[in-house]
């Protein structure tokens, strides 16, 4: 094709044909930047199908983290519950808890209070950056992630409260409660379970707790409104993207 083009050039200028060949150069220009044109517009269009697929998969192991982070939170949630539960057990007066089916519950409760040792709250969409904010492309699912990121701030905050306040009140008093607990263990009688739940250190520490609890179930709600909130617009974006 140079070779081509090459012969017609030298053509016009043996023949003396200055009009042409200055209408030829001028054609020629034309065509190369045409054709440099072209190329920029293809590079450009590989460049952003690069950045779209990049962002796609982002989206994909972004949402296999949002829907893992759904199952283990729910799994705190119930924990939490659960604790909050006990808690107010502890907290009731004495005959309150004298009910048909408490002797049922008295080692589960005791269960509860003396092998608490903390809450794990790792997010593997936080914790796990698997994904470039700069290079995302969907501002909904920015917004959505920075959103998801400073509640999570909050529910990390008020469980590690929760876990250092355990470990500093609690468990003193579950060493000195020790004995009192394997008598529950063998002989299940609510009067046991009221020596060790009417102590007034143990009532002291758990209407703290119960309200680091109640804390606790705050962000924790609002954290799984955003991470169903993420799930959506991440499932969105994949839809489009695909």
């Amino acid at each position: 094709m140079i070779k081509f083009f090459r012969q017609i050039r030298y053509s016009l200028m043996s023949e003396n044909k200055a009009a042409k060949y200055f209408k030829y150069a001028i054609g020629e220009i034309i065509l190369v930047v045409i054709g440099i044109l072209i190329a920029l517009q293809i590079n450009n269009w590989n460049e952003e199908r690069k950045r779209q697929l990049n962002d796609l998969q982002q989206c994909e192991e972004l949402l296999n983290d949002a829907l893992a982070d759904s199952i283990f939170y729910q799994s705190r949630h119930k924990g939490l519950n659960e604790l909050k539960s006990t808690t107010q057990y502890i907290l009731e007066k004495p005959e309150l808890r004298n009910t048909d089916s408490v002797i049922l519950k008295i080692v589960d409760e005791a269960d509860n209070f003396f092998t608490y040792v903390g809450f794990r709250f790792l997010s593997n969409v936080v914790n796990n950056r698997k994904y470039n904010i700069q290079e995302l492309q969907s501002k909904s699912v920015i917004n959505a992630l920075r959103l998801y990121s400073l509640q999570y701030d909050y529910v990390a905050a008020s469980i590690k409260r929760l876990n250092t306040l355990n470990e500093k009140e609690l468990n003193p008093l579950k060493k000195r409660h020790m004995n009192n607990f394997k008598k529950l263990k063998e002989t299940p009688k609510l009067e046991i379970l009221n020596m060790i739940y009417d102590d007034e250190a143990v009532q002291k520490s758990i209407f703290v707790i119960d309200g680091y609890i109640d804390d606790a179930l705050r962000h924790l709600n609002v954290f799984q409104e955003d991470n169903r909130a993420l799930i959506k617009v991440l499932k969105e974006r994949i839809k489009k993207g695909k």
